[in-house]
């Protein structure tokens, strides 16, 4: 069916597509003279699973769970360990030893719990601790700026956003895929049908010719007919070049889509072609497409992110206020709390506020704005997606309409000539009228040709644009 673009044997080509059509758990359907159908399911298969862009919108999922994981590590419990020493001309001025683990957590707690050992001839006096050293839990807590929201809260939440949004960026992109596979599979569709026409067409005249020349020869028919028939025949020649020429370069357009794994090419042969199957299409939305659009809550999303801004910004309107309290403990050799005392800690406050609170005010302004501004986005973009969901519905619908016109013009058009055929051989028309009635025939089943794949087109466009062509 498809052979590989790649400088392997031609053995190991088929079997790799062999396995990716039975991985896909899809069959072909065989046609006349030693044609196999591509399916436009089959080939929307092939395209998710394989097309380098599907595989790629695949790994935005991948990124978005990796901004989080590296989001989470800001609430990593830490170990750590402070140590110095300085000596000068043989004497130990100092040495200093701080070891322990910190444990961050929320609404603005820290918690350390951690072992001093320092000694030395010049010791700071406020250094100074027992020779067994000294066993401390710090906890440290923010209580203005920083309380309900801070960096480090805002970029998780932010990234458990981002990741909920990624699965709406894949919709976005693989519709925007499948709408730009389907246009080029229809526009192939269309390019195969006009040239079974003409095929059929030149088959026609040529064997109009040929009766034309014999019955010439014998008496029957002025030499002046061979020669229009003769014209007939080139004309559906040249026609026949030209759409045969179209077809390979609409085949070529559709390679542009046949993957495997997003690594090795494929293309179609010139025994693969189009199917075209005419089902029940209109009004064929879910209810809740609009509920469910993926644009347009990637967009609510968006305003739930800036959100998290606002409400970090919003905290550079109070005060820095952090109360930090230390729990100390000397340890003997038989009891680890045996010098333990409520009267044995340090603390502190530290506190600042800026007076004009300028810097603060200004980021509040600037999120709510970015807010205001998306907000207006969402709901021009809403409008926006309504309208031409309607716009397509309509034409969809007018479609449809105008197909099954074309297809009752069209078997007119072919009663015609099968009449006119017949007239023809009983002697009661003319080659001229002949030609005349196949030239509307040829017309008209092109204009079918060109409503089907129109209509099939406008009905991905509907459902590209309501967010639902990849579901």
């Amino acid at each position: 069916m498809i052979n590989l673009k790649s400088p392997k044997k031609v053995v190991r080509s088929r079997l790799f597509l062999f396995v990716l059509l039975m991985v896909l758990g899809l069959s072909a359907k065989a046609q006349s003279n030693d044609t196999t159908a591509l399916p436009v399911d089959t080939f929307l298969s092939i395209v998710e699973r394989h097309h380098p862009m599907a595989v790629k919108a695949r790994l935005i999922k991948e990124q978005a769970r990796a901004q989080r994981l590296k989001a989470s590590g800001n609430f990593d419990p830490k170990l750590f360990s402070d140590m110095g020493q300085k000596r000068f001309k043989s004497t130990e001025y100092y040495t200093l030893q701080n070891s322990g683990l910190e444990i961050p957590a929320w609404f603005g707690l820290k918690a350390k719990a951690g072992y001093e050992l320092n000694d030395g001839v010049y010791l700071n006096n406020q250094n100074t601790v027992p020779a067994s050293g000294l066993w401390y839990g710090d906890i440290s807590w923010t209580l203005g700026q920083g309380l309900f929201m801070d960096e480090r809260r805002a970029a998780l939440k932010q990234a458990r956003i981002l990741e909920e949004a990624a699965q709406y960026e894949i919709d976005l992109a693989l519709n925007q895929l499948f709408l730009e596979a389907l246009q080029t599979y229809w526009d192939w569709y269309s390019a195969y049908q006009e040239l079974m026409v003409y095929e059929e067409a030149l088959e026609q005249a040529q064997f109009r010719f040929r009766s034309v020349k014999q019955a010439a020869i014998i008496g029957d028919e002025p030499f002046i007919d061979t020669l229009e028939s003769a014209i007939q025949v080139q004309d559906r020649e040249v026609k026949l070049q030209s759409a045969r020429a179209n077809f390979i370069y609409q085949s070529n357009l559709l390679n542009s889509f046949l993957w495997m794994d997003g690594l090795v090419p494929l293309e179609v042969n010139s025994r693969v072609i189009p199917v075209y199957e005419l089902g029940q299409i209109l009004n064929n939305l879910p209810n809740n497409w609009f509920e469910n659009h993926p644009a347009l809550n990637a967009s609510q999303l968006k305003i739930d992110r800036l959100d998290i801004e606002r409400r970090l910004n919003q905290e550079l309107l109070k005060p820095e206020l952090t109360v930090n309290y230390k729990i100390l403990n000397a340890p003997t050799q038989n009891d680890f709390f045996a010098e333990y005392s409520p009267d044995n800690y340090t603390w502190g406050v530290k506190a600042s506020f800026p007076l004009f609170i300028r810097k603060g005010r200004g980021e509040l302004m600037k999120s709510k704005l970015k807010i205001q501004e998306s907000e207006l986005d969402l709901e021009l973009k809403s409008i926006q997606i309504k309208n031409k969901v309607q716009a397509y519905q309509a034409e969809l619908n007018l479609m449809s309409q105008q197909l099954q016109s074309v297809n009752q013009m069209v078997s007119n058009y072919q009663r015609l000539l099968e009449a006119e055929n017949i007239k023809f051989r009983n002697g009661e028309s003319s080659l001229f009228l002949v030609n005349s009635r196949e030239l509307k025939f040829i017309d008209s089943r092109i204009k079918q040709i060109q409503t089907e794949a129109k209509l099939q087109l406008v009905e991905a466009k509907l459902k590209a644009e309501a967010g639902v062509l990849f579901d």
